[in-house]
């Protein structure tokens, strides 16, 4: 094991066994032939190869029964990746007809088409699996849409809102991602068949034969080379690591809400599952630990497609080989953050009772903007905002309640008003639009589900 992602022990944690088999060798190798047999099996349709060629070429390459380690050793003799696998096929099939194998092409369109197929499995699994995933934010937004708990802004209560609300604000997050993942299909799943430096200056009926290979093999064909247009590979790697910081972010709430001193929020806990080896009473939130890590480490992998980005003149191995490394890492992280969070999420504790009462610790300063802006129909807002600031800023010093102190204020008095803000303390007369949002994101956002 050199990568933690294929650990028989750990890889779990950074990758799924559907995500790994993606990228296992035998895969990677199968599909480097898939697009070598669409090659032939096109050009034989153009009358460029023979007919017999193709089908040849067609029966013998498959992975199953070459000898991997025998291509293994030619690879590293020869320090080339495609060679060595061409060759083995060649001399599977009868009489000559293996030369017309690879006839016209070069490693990289090959090798880059190949990935693009890859890619494409990445992009079915993802949209399949976060799709449950908004499902089920759906689901947890409905039902906690009147759940009042404190509104936090720079770590510090600020005023009431609703569990579910804070919930709809992540599943139209994951809906827009539904939507970039859709959108990216078209320029992500496209052919390269250019040959040497983009020309297609060994391949015969050129542009014919691309469009050929992309209906075959269902991919779009490009208008021009991409051997050194590495965009497409980077709008993969940053949208997998653009969801895993999303599922990262709620991983991120989820422990931070979990916390002792907060316990609003909960990891479902089996028996059996252990938090510590020193301290037996901790029920440590690894799940949610985890996916924001994922989140941290697909940021990384994108860096690595961006850097790639800049390649020097007409093919530049430097460039395209960072895919295979950065498009793995990426899907396999995103893999691992997408199954993890569907596991937080369905077995998640929301405790509405601890809620209720961190909303209480501050008392009716949270109603500050709600009396700000009822007094401000008097006073005028920027009146009235200095009129309530003082009195929070004597609440404070004098350990008393806001409201408390502000009817006491001469222009409150005047006013009237020191009935009706003593009924904005109710933390409901809060929560503005919350409930109306959350409805309609929800609803939005399951009538999206299926169409997307």
């Amino acid at each position: 094991m050199s990568h933690i992602i294929n650990s028989g022990l750990y890889g779990d944690g950074f990758s799924t066994a559907e995500m790994r088999e993606v990228f296992a060798d035998e895969r990677r190798l199968q599909r480097w032939l898939e697009v070598e047999v669409a090659l032939a099996k096109v050009q034989a349709g153009l009358g460029v190869i023979p007919a017999e060629a193709a089908d040849e070429i067609a029966a013998h390459a498959h992975v199953d029964g070459l000898d991997l380690g025998e291509i293994a050793a030619e690879i590293k003799r020869t320090d080339h990746s495609l060679v060595p696998l061409l060759g083995a096929v060649q001399r599977r099939c009868r009489a000559d007809l293996g030369e017309y194998i690879h006839y016209g092409a070069t490693t990289q369109d090959i090798q880059d088409t190949a990935s693009v197929l890859e890619m494409r499995d990445v992009l079915d699994i993802v949209r399949r699996d976060l799709k449950a995933i908004a499902a089920t934010l759906a689901d947890l937004a409905e039902a906690h849409r009147e759940t009042v708990m404190a509104g936090r802004t720079h770590g510090q209560q600020a005023m009431a809102t609703t569990f579910g609300y804070k919930v709809s604000i992540w599943l139209r997050e994951v809906l827009r991602h539904l939507v970039r993942l859709q959108q990216a299909r078209p320029r992500i799943l496209v052919v390269s068949l250019f040959g040497g430096v983009g020309t297609m200056s060994a391949l015969p009926r050129g542009v014919e034969t691309m469009a050929g290979v992309a209906a075959e093999l269902g991919l779009d064909a490009a208008d021009v080379s991409w051997h050194t247009a590495r965009d497409a590979v980077a709008e993969h790697v940053s949208l997998m690591a653009m969801i895993t910081a999303t599922l990262g972010k709620i991983g991120n709430e989820i422990y931070t809400l979990a916390k002792n001193e907060f316990g609003e929020l909960a990891e479902a806990h089996t028996d059996g599952r252990l938090g510590s080896s020193t301290m037996p009473h901790k029920r440590n939130p690894e799940t949610a630990e985890q996916v924001a890590l994922l989140a941290r480490l697909a940021k990384y992998a994108s860096s690595q497609a961006i850097e790639a980005m800049v390649v020097e003149h007409d093919r530049d191995a430097r460039a395209w080989r960072v895919d295979w490394v950065a498009i793995p890492e990426v899907s396999c992280f995103a893999a691992a953050a997408l199954s993890a969070t569907s596991s937080l999420l369905n077995g998640l504790e929301v405790n509405a009772e601890r809620m209720a009462a961190n909303l209480a610790v501050k008392g009716d300063f949270l109603a500050s903007e709600c009396l700000m802006m009822a007094l401000g129909e008097k006073l005028g807002k920027q009146t009235a905002h200095h009129l309530v600031y003082q009195a929070a800023m004597e609440a404070h010093a004098t350990k008393s309640g806001l409201i408390e102190v502000l009817v006491e204020r001469t222009e409150v008095i005047a006013c009237g008003e020191a009935d009706r803000l003593r009924e904005l303390a109710d933390p409901r007369h809060q929560l503005g639009a919350a409930v109306e949002l959350t409805d309609a994101a929800v609803a939005r956002s399951r009538v999206e589900i299926e169409s997307l």
